[in-house]
């Protein structure tokens, strides 16, 4: 009889992939009791807190696919507690730790040097900060082919391969792939079929900031912290990291407690409305937030209102208000020129000939008498308000 052959299993292999943590991003002017910008604070609580689970996780390797830090430049404190986490993470979970770098920290200038050459200095953490790299774990029958953001720039087609000497082939790229949500400038952009997908058991990707698949072998883990362009439109969206079981793909995403909360308000149609009632309107909004405003990030829009209203509202109360919050945001859209004008030629009427009549007792043009500015101010208001009548 003859015997059958069996294609041999590969060996489990669980990965934990995470990115775009933008370690040292600052926004707002609020500061914590140690004096560093709050946001920079989020931020750094949630890595602390990605890394505090990927431990308990202990996967047999973790990836970081990109924008590690907000800028080519961080500050040394952020530079220092990223070095302490990381080197965490790789003591305690006897794993290696796979660093990318994303466009953030990608230096303009190839003399300006990387900071993350200095993490590369943490045993079992390996940097590809700048050219297409490949490490290889035998111990672990895999090979990680890295293409951090500058090498994605130089990628010619049909150049990337898996190694078959390795039982897992996992790529790493940061990049805009295949994505029309944009949730940061500045990426490369690629088709996923330029990374030959087919070669790869996982393609762990960085850049987007929201969690979601590209292939069934391919996925963006996501931010771990509110760091992107439009926030309020990722307001509703998790934070976290990726956990992927090999062979098989199958991904578990694991969403973060620490990031602060984003809540967008339904806007406010206020045209034709008084600054008391404005006022009013805003208030029983901001009120209703559930579990208060308190140390949240809020914006409210307010639609169709005119200058003249925005100018007598309740700036102080406003103050009030945004002192609350983390931070407040009132997006002001003003009402448009002709409904403006249209409320001159309708509540407006007669009353403003008045306040012009007034006022013109009060100013004076050198060579004109009150009475020739007071006539020329009323003849404009006059020409406006029949233009309108006749539209």
């Amino acid at each position: 009889m003859p015997t059958s052959s069996k294609t041999p299993q590969k060996p489990p292999l669980r990965v934990c992939h995470l990115a775009d943590v933008h370690l040292g991003y600052r926004r707002y002017n609020k500061l914590s009791k140690n004096g560093m910008n709050q946001r920079e604070v989020d931020v750094n609580l949630a890595f602390q807190e990605a890394i505090t689970r990927i431990i308990t996780l202990r996967p047999d390797v973790t990836i970081i696919a990109g924008d590690l830090f907000h800028a080519v430049r961080p500050s040394n404190a952020i530079v220092t507690f990223c070095f302490r986490q990381l080197r965490r993470l790789a003591r305690d979970t006897g794993a290696p730790i796979i660093i990318v770098a994303g466009n953030h920290e990608t230096p303009k200038r190839a003399d300006t040097g990387s900071v993350l050459q200095l993490l590369g200095e943490i045993e079992n953490v390996f940097v590809a900060e700048s050219t297409q790299e490949i490490f290889t774990f035998k111990e672990k029958s895999l090979a990680v082919t890295c293409l951090p953001h500058a090498a994605v720039l130089d990628l010619k087609a049909g150049s990337l391969r898996a190694d078959d000497r390795y039982a897992h082939n996992i790529l790493v790229v940061h990049a805009q792939v295949n994505e029309r949500w944009v949730s940061d400038f500045g990426g490369a952009e690629i088709e996923l079929k330029a990374l030959s997908p087919h070669e790869w058991d996982y393609i762990a990707l960085g850049h987007v900031h929201i969690n979601r698949p590209v292939a069934l072998n391919a996925s963006y883990s996501g931010a771990t912290e509110h760091t992107s362009n439009n926030i309020w439109s990722e307001s509703s969206l998790q934070k976290g990291f990726l956990e992927v079981a090999l062979p098989g793909g199958k991904r578990t995403f694991h969403p973060l407690t620490s990031p602060r909360e984003i809540v967008v308000i339904e806007p406010l149609e206020v045209e034709g409305l008084e600054p008391l009632d404005v006022m009013s309107v805003i208030q029983e909004r901001i009120e209703g937030v559930a579990g208060g405003i308190e140390g949240k990030i809020v914006r409210l829009e307010v639609r169709g209102i005119s200058r003249e209203t925005y100018r007598h509202l309740d700036h102080k109360e406003l103050r009030s208000l945004r002192a609350r919050a983390l931070h407040l945001t009132l997006d002001i859209s003003f009402a448009s020129t002709q409904s403006a004008l249209r409320s001159v030629g309708q509540a407006g009427r007669g009353l403003l000939k008045d306040q012009l009549a007034e006022f013109s007792k009060s100013f004076e043009v050198p060579g004109a008498s009150q009475e020739e500015i007071s006539v020329m101010l009323e003849s404009y208001v006059t020409r406006v308000e029949a233009k309108y009548e006749a539209s």
